[in-house]
């Protein structure tokens, strides 16, 4: 073999290496990216930081409580817990979002426990608690998630992460069937949960289950026993003498040369043979033709496309009117074969905010793979620049306790009955829609 034969073939072989190191580069990379959380999660947008927007599933999937058990020998439990605060809310989030995405991906088939397994779950560390104070479907939060489990079904407002006996397992209350489950994951070990509540200390969160003082709230109640001086904020109309109206209808696909003519306190817009009808009290109501109409296809016909097409449809008219209000979902009700009633609630930095009687903030029907029917009550809230004070925890329990509301959830809300102001107070779950 020659000199200059060798020499092409040792060119050669560093050349295939090179390429090599090169793909193997671009495939960590790509691991990387597919599997740590987005980093906007951290931020909200009303608190800057130019995070992830709001309209992301992935951001949707942020729940509005979370708390964390952290392991400290004996058995008193120490946990972190963080309500009514955005910016805290995230930050855990932030944390333990890539376990809760493993744990949901590597669930094995749930098995049904008992009430008392449930609270043993709750307590145990390390440990996760997550409250999306909604009835989230399973599948919908996979989708959120980019998780793919066919092995969970039903629909959550609760879940913890919990280790038991050496290994990791996600727990959850079935809202639909009434039940507690327990599935083990493969994947997420022990000391995995370790690292992401090892850094975190007792903040004094418990549940009311926990503690004599709270026995007259429903157990699962989270007390952080802490002060709060929730803001006040400004409550408009935005759509109010047809401002930003353009806007949404842009938003909302009814283009403004669409015929448009006043109704008794209503403005009605007509678009091939749709109706789009604006109300004085800032309620948009869209009914589709008689005939049937294609303005609202979804990519298919199942749960998580029926509630992600409405949440993307609602959040683009929220973002169309501006405010600092952020969308949760309520409930999703299955009334027919691949047909749904959806509905979606405004929360102002984690507290959930109650319109009209039976709170909710949008109401959509889909039929069969298409948005049907729907309502948006339309507000905008800015920060009024001050807060308000409110009752500590066992007060206001005290209080509900003498309006009857014995052994119910209390919960933190605003209550928004079209004055100008609002403020946050106390309330009874039973006192808001789909609570009981």
């Amino acid at each position: 073999m020659t000199k200059r034969r060798r020499k092409r073939i040792v060119e050669r072989v560093k050349s295939v290496l090179i390429l090599l190191l090169s793909c193997s580069a671009v495939y960590l990379v790509t691991l990387i990216q597919s599997t740590v959380v987005p980093s906007g999660l951290l931020s909200h947008p009303s608190t800057g930081g130019g995070g992830l927007a709001a309209a992301d599933p992935a951001e949707t999937a942020r729940p509005l409580r979370m708390a964390a058990v952290i392991p400290a020998g004996g058995s008193e439990v120490q946990r972190f817990g963080v309500q009514y605060s955005d910016a805290d809310t995230a930050d855990l989030f932030q944390q333990a979002y890539t376990i809760l995405v493993e744990a949901l991906s590597s669930a094995n088939q749930p098995k049904e426990v008992t009430e008392a397994e449930w609270r043993q779950a709750l307590a145990a560390a390390p440990g996760l608690y997550f409250d999306w104070q909604g009835e989230v479907p399973l599948a919908v939060l996979d989708g959120w998630l980019s998780v793919d489990n066919p092995l969970l079904t039903g629909s959550v407002r609760r879940m913890v992460l919990a280790a038991r006996e050496g290994r990791v397992f996600l727990c959850y209350f079935d809202e639909t069937a009434g039940r507690y489950y327990a599935c083990g994951s493969d994947v997420v070990s022990v000391r995995r949960l370790e690292e992401v509540v090892e850094a975190l200390r007792d903040n004094g969160a418990r549940f009311a289950f926990e503690t004599e003082e709270y026995d007259g709230l429903e157990p699962y109640t989270l007390v952080l026993e802490q002060p709060l001086s929730p803001a006040v904020y400004a409550s408009v109309d935005p759509l109010e003498g047809g401002q930003r109206l353009g806007d949404l209808q842009e938003a909302l696909d009814f283009p403004e040369s669409s015929a448009s003519f006043s109704g008794v306190d209503e403005q009605v817009i007509r678009s091939r043979n749709d109706t789009l009808r604006i109300g004085a009290n800032g309620t948009v109501t869209y009914e589709s033709a008689a005939e049937g109409s294609d303005r609202y296809p979804l990519p298919g016909t199942g749960i998580y496309e029926a509630v992600e097409g409405c949440r993307d449809l609602a959040q683009r008219a929220v973002s169309a009117v501006g405010g600092e209000e952020r969308l949760f979902l309520l409930s999703a009700q299955e009334t027919g074969q691949n047909s749904w009633e959806i509905r979606f609630g405004y929360s102002l930095n984690g507290i959930q905010v109650r319109l009209g009687e039976d709170g909710w903030a949008a109401r959509f029907t889909v039929e069969r793979g298409r948005i049907t029917g729907f309502q948006l009550r339309m507000r905008c809230y800015t920060d009024a620049g001050t807060t308000t004070v409110v009752l500590p925890e066992r007060q206001a329990m005290a209080a509900m306790e003498a309006k009857g509301h014995e052994n119910e959830e209390l919960l933190l809300v605003y209550l928004d009955t079209g004055a100008e102001m609002v403020t946050a107070s106390w309330a009874a779950a039973s006192e808001l829609s789909g609570r009981r």
